[in-house]
């Protein structure tokens, strides 16, 4: 059986899941799985294949004189503006990944996060094999934004366009009629099969997984040591791509730590710029760490990972944390509200406000809650390890076919 994975990189948080599914299935007889990505990496997988755009003289005309479709999609609607929403992408591109013999040997197309990869009005339209879609964010049925909130904020600003992006991709997506979606949470899959885009067609849950490799059982104490942090206060984590935006909630987390006593705690951070802090707390902030084996260092050094996402999905933060045997404390929504389990692996908080945060992490300092890290690493062995995973898609594949 050939699996073609399509993601627009192997990179963050969405690739990396997709390109440990793809490692995963790898290892797997049988199955022979490839990885094709939008950017380069320094990857030597000879699975993975870095597709170009469109080469034909009509493409290289267009984009000599920017009226490429990249061009014309952000001349006035940018993909990053963090002051006003997290990220914009657009159904059209100048890839037509389509084309590539990659597709056209596959058994089984799995699309991932693949914003500004595929070109929806060619690719949906010619593709005729099984599309398994793994549904990252909620993207796919939604117009230019990634989440909720970001289309609600910019309504007013660019709600035409929003929705005249919908109806593309409402045209496009529909003459498929062979599309199979994958959500990582129940949040999600109730959220796409309400949707009118993607709500036709059957849906499934498979969480994302982790190889068992990264179950490392490090020890708490010692990597608390390693890194001058066993100074007998509690060490909060926060992890992000980056700490200024908004719907990872940084600045609720900001807001509530400026609520506690700062000679109580730790603060590790970790993602984009050093925010700086009103109050003098022992705070170390990491750019970016890529180093897994460095990151599950970091995650055993923490007491507690916070969460304090007002959108998500099922973040691979709050997946790697309990692989380390780390509890988490999250709002009530998403992925989150589906495995936290409140004095078991973590803390979770129905009210999302910077009140209820920083009474939740006092309530924690305070020692209200005792974890055992043995049974939180236990709970992500057995609910999110790699194996389970390829397992499952591999019978979601063949249930496929053999229709």
């Amino acid at each position: 059986m050939k699996i073609a994975h399509i993601s627009t990189a192997s990179t963050g948080g969405a690739g990396i899941a997709a390109f440990r599914l793809h490692s995963g299935l790898r290892n797997k007889e049988n199955i022979d799985s490839v990885f094709l990505q939008q950017y380069n990496t320094t990857s030597d997988d000879k699975s993975v294949y870095t597709i170009l755009p469109d080469t034909s003289l009509l493409s290289r005309i267009k984009g000599r004189f920017e009226r490429n479709p990249e061009a014309l999609n952000h001349k006035n609607v940018p993909t990053y503006m963090s002051s006003s929403y997290e990220i914009a992408t657009f159904p059209t591109t100048s890839y037509r990944i389509e084309k590539s013999n990659l597709i056209n040997d596959a058994d089984i197309i799995n699309l991932h996060w693949v914003a500004e990869f595929i070109n929806y009005p060619t690719f949906f339209k010619k593709i005729k094999k099984p599309i398994v879609w793994t549904l990252h964010d909620m993207n796919p049925f939604q117009g230019i934004f990634h989440y909720e909130e970001d289309a609600i904020l910019n309504k007013e600003k660019l709600g035409r366009i929003d929705r005249e992006v919908y109806l593309q991709k409402l045209k496009a997506i529909h003459k498929s009629n062979n599309i199979h979606i994958v959500c990582l949470c129940e949040w999600m899959k109730e959220k796409s099969e309400n949707s009118e885009i993607l709500g036709r067609y059957p849906h499934y849950i498979i969480p994302n997984g982790m190889p068992s490799s990264q179950f490392q059982g490090l020890n708490h104490l010692e990597e608390k040591e390693k890194i001058n942090l066993n100074n007998g206060k509690k060490t909060l984590l926060f992890i992000s791509s980056g700490l200024d935006i908004r719907r990872k909630g940084f600045d609720l987390l900001l807001q509530a730590i400026n609520q506690i006593d700062p000679d109580k705690f730790n603060l590790l951070t970790v993602g984009g710029e050093e925010i700086d802090l009103i109050k003098k707390v022992n705070h170390r902030h990491y750019p970016q760490i890529s180093d897994t084996q460095e990151l599950n260092k970091l995650y055993t050094a923490a007491d507690i990972t916070i969460i304090p996402s007002r959108e998500d999905n099922l973040p691979n933060v709050m997946i790697e944390s309990f692989a380390n045997g780390t509890p988490v404390m999250s709002f009530n929504n998403g992925g989150m509200a589906e495995h936290i389990k409140t004095g078991t692996n973590g803390v979770l908080i129905t009210d999302i406000s910077q009140e209820a945060l920083s009474q939740n992490i006092n309530d924690f300092l305070n020692n209200k809650y005792t974890f055992d890290r043995n049974i939180i690493r236990n709970y992500a062995k057995n609910t999110f390890s790699d194996t389970i995973q390829t397992e499952k898609y591999i019978e979601l594949y063949k249930s496929i076919l053999n229709k």
